[in-house]
């Protein structure tokens, strides 16, 4: 069975960014985990204006529970790190725990915000670096575990499937995971720009998104947006960010969700000429 771990900073991530893929990979018998870094306790609370601090990241617990649900994750897990203070932590603080998950849930696909944070949060950024970092152990890690000379089997003699099971345990670990950047293309920011649907600047910053020859992968959800909009209406206290985005019916992110495969194993990837856009993991 195939294995995709999700890390994002805050509640509602998963939903707006990559809510119909996981949906349709889900429908496709993928398993998919969830890891938020926080609570999203600095967050809006809409019409939840008793929920504050402590109170409001229980409540979007709760929320993301509900959507996941939805979109079929299996769990969701919560390190409870502080909302809008990623960018502080002292490095380890988010790789460490980023890095076990994968050594324990084995994931096939990664995947995480691309470096820009999409808006230019710094908590968004922050977990795209660490994801990153924390995929590279990984994948260096099963590379290593490879090598039949780090077992003094005998060098120059690749393990085959079945030796590998009977000496270890799991053939998972013979395979090359990738890591994808979930991203939104400048395309899609001018377009959403001159609509009036999002703001020219985000966090002090010009909002441009990523050049249209990076993408790598464009999956296309149209088949599962209404999945992804009952997941996004799951986070009540977000219902202002939430309506804008599913009433607005030319929304790109409603059709489809475009992503960077930024590693395969140890190897980076860079986007050619040549290459052409996949229409899947």
């Amino acid at each position: 069975m195939k294995t995709m771990l999700l890390l994002f900073p805050h509640p509602d991530d998963e939903s707006f960014s990559v809510g119909g893929t996981v949906a349709k990979y889900v429908k496709n018998g993928w398993t998919v985990h969830l890891i938020l870094a926080t609570n999203g306790e600095k967050g809006q609370s809409g019409f939840f204006s008793w929920a504050q601090g402590d109170a409001l990241g229980a409540l979007r617990q709760e929320e993301t529970r509900h959507a996941a649900n939805i979109l079929g994750i299996s769990d969701v897990q919560f390190l409870g790190l502080p909302d809008g203070g990623l960018s502080t932590l002292t490095p380890g603080t988010l790789e460490d725990p980023f890095f076990k998950a994968m050594l324990h849930f084995l994931p096939d696909i990664v995947i995480t915000f691309d470096g820009t944070g999409i808006t230019g949060h710094p908590d968004h950024i922050k977990v795209s670096y660490a994801a990153t970092f924390a995929f590279q152990k990984y994948a260096g890690y099963l590379e290593q575990l490879k090598n039949p000379a780090f077992y003094t089997r005998g060098r120059g003699k690749p393990w085959k499937e079945e030796e590998y099971l009977r000496a270890f345990g799991d053939t998972r670990l013979l395979k090359e995971p990738k890591l994808y950047y979930v991203c939104l293309p400048a395309s899609s920011v001018a377009f959403l720009q001159k609509a009036k649907q999002i703001p020219e600047v985000s966090f002090g910053k010009p909002w441009k998104g990523v050049p249209d020859k990076t993408i790598t992968t464009v999956i296309d959800i149209t088949h599962f947006k209404l999945l992804k909009g009952k997941a996004l209406l799951s986070h009540a206290t977000q219902l202002q960010n939430v309506d804008q985005f599913i009433s607005f019916a030319k929304n790109p992110e409603l059709e489809r969700e475009c992503f960077i495969l930024r590693l395969h194993g140890i190897y980076e990837i860079f986007m050619g000429k040549r290459d052409r856009v996949s229409d899947r993991l």
